[in-house]
Formats: C-alpha cells, structure tokens, sequence
C-alpha cells in the first residue's frame, strides 16, 4: 500500500513540475530572444524583410516591434507560470507561426539567416526549422500535461504580464532606435542621418549643394568587393555626381581594401550606429542618389550603370 502511494505521489509530482519547467525552459528563451532583437532592431527588420513576406516599411517595423513586445510578455508569463494553459497555447501559435514563415525561407531560398537571435546566433533557416520543432513540441508537451491548480490566478500576476508587454515595447527605444524611423519613410531617414553627419563635419565632400553618389559598403562584404569594378566605372564616367563611399570599418580595414582594389573614390569611416541607420532595411553596397540633400533614388545590392543614373537626375 505504501508503494503504491509513494509510485502515485512520484507520477503525480511529475505531471505537475515537467511541465512547469519546460514553461520556465521556454520562457527564458523567448526572453533572450525579444531582448536581443531589441538590441538591434534595424537588423531584426532587415532579417524579416528577407524572408519576402512582408515588404512595406512600416508594417515591417511594427511587425517587428509587436513581435518583441508579445514574445516578452508570454516569456514573463511563462516564467511566472501565468494562466500556462493560455500562455502556452499561445506561445504554440507563436512557434507556429515561426515554423511557418522558415520552412518558407528555407523551401524557397529566399534567406540565409532566420534572425531568430538577432546578431547573436547565426541559423540557417533549415536549422531554426528544426530548433521551432523542438519548441512547439516541448510547448505542446507542456500544454497538454499541465493541470490548472483550480486556485484563482493572482491579480499581481496579471499586471506582471502587463507590464511586460509594455516593458518589451520600450525595449527597441532604450537601445537606440528611433520612434520616427517607424513613422518616417526610408529616404526621409537617410536625409535627416546625412545632415547630422555633414553637420559634424564630412570633410571630404560638401554634400549640401549639388548631385552626389553616396556608396554604403562593408570592406569585409563579398558582394561591395564584387561590385568595386562597377563603382570605378560610375566615378570614371565625366558628367555625372562624385562618389564618395561610406562605411563602418577603421582604417586598418580600408587601407587594405585599398592596397587591394585600389577604388578611384574615397572611403570614408563612420560610426557603425550612423551606417545602419543609413542602411535601415536595405543591402550593400546601397548606391544614394542626392540632390542638395534630397535622396532622388536608392539602388541595393546593385550598382546603377551610367544610363540609369543620369534617368535619375533628369527625372
């Protein structure tokens, strides 16, 4: 008799901390997640631009922006054991929707990165296929063997989760990014960074008056180095805009790709914040037609050719 009582209390205190850990074990992961992505907010935009399944700007941006927010609150409410038929539930959504959108990427080609940790950890999108597996069904373990305790949830817990919600929607603004950039277009972005830069003082090149070609680009980026030849081409070819390139990387890095590519246009440095700033959603080398400070066109990851350029200018 007393066997079998110490066999059912054993089953009984299983069923009942199993799956409150592998709540706990998901919690701390969706909060890693959304406190990185908030780290870097352009990045996390540009990784889910790339999956080719939301385009436009701003829907991108508050995409990424309620995804942070969600994915902190059900983390704290994972934590906290919160309602955990409720929460997990929706963090299996959540996983869902995830497993979704990178078996698209991966069937499809259309990225090499599933930005799940940001800058952190680099997945291929068949490996974060595999690791939303593994989550939706510890998520779905959990679910399906958490009993509710029938006890009334603490009101505190609720405010808990609350809170969250708003902490993780402030979480993007607390590491730099801006409020406008989700309201402002990408070439407004580009235009108000530039004037800062100018205002502190670009020595090489007076961008307030006049056309000027600006080039961003990372020395260490295989396709900037790939499209050296072009760039050369534009700066050659009289009648059209200086160029002049900009980049995050110090001088040890240009002066090397300098000694190797000799480009016939000046490298500047930059801080890497102002570059991704510039950058926003698109790729290097991003080609920025300006006119007295007005952007009149944006050509990523290809260089325009002579044609192209001069269209710009007269249109």
């Amino acid at each position: 008799m007393m066997r079998f009582r110490e066999r059912w209390f054993i089953a009984g205190a299983w069923r009942s901390w199993v799956p409150r850990l592998l709540a706990a074990a998901v919690g701390l992961i969706l909060l890693t997640a959304s406190l990185v992505k908030a780290m870097d907010m352009d990045l996390f935009i540009r990784q889910m631009r790339d999956y080719g399944i939301i385009s436009q700007h701003v829907l991108l941006a508050l995409s990424a922006w309620g995804l942070i927010a969600l994915e902190f609150a059900l983390g704290i409410g994972l934590l906290i054991f919160y309602r955990l038929k409720i929460t997990l539930a929706l963090t299996s959504l959540l996983w869902i929707t995830f497993l979704g959108a990178t078996s698209w990427a991966w069937l499809t080609a259309a990225t090499e990165e599933c930005g799940c940790f940001g800058a952190w950890v680099e997945y291929s999108p068949g490996q974060a296929v595999m690791e939303n597996l593994i989550l939706l069904v510890a998520t779905l373990f959990a679910l399906a063997w958490h009993k509710e305790s029938g006890r009334r949830q603490s009101l505190a817990k609720a405010w808990c989760v609350a809170i969250a919600f708003l902490i993780g929607a402030t979480l993007p603004f607390a590491f730099g990014f801006p409020l406008s950039r989700i309201t402002q277009s990408p070439w407004q972005t580009i235009e108000i960074e530039l004037s800062k830069l100018q205002s502190k003082g670009l020595n090489e090149v007076d961008l307030s008056h006049g056309s000027h070609l600006i080039i961003l680009m990372d020395t260490d980026c295989e396709h900037c180095k790939e499209a050296l030849p072009e760039l050369d081409a534009l700066a050659e070819t009289t009648n059209l805009p200086p160029i002049v390139s900009l980049c995050p990387n110090d001088e040890s890095a240009r002066t090397t790709l300098i000694e190797e590519f000799h480009p016939d246009f000046p490298l500047v440095q930059i801080e890497e914040s102002v570059f991704f700033r510039l950058l926003g959603i698109g790729d290097v080398p991003r080609t920025i037609l300006l006119k007295d400070m007005r952007v009149q066109r944006v050509w990523d990851r290809h260089v325009p050719d002579r044609k192209m350029v001069e269209e710009a200018i007269s249109g």
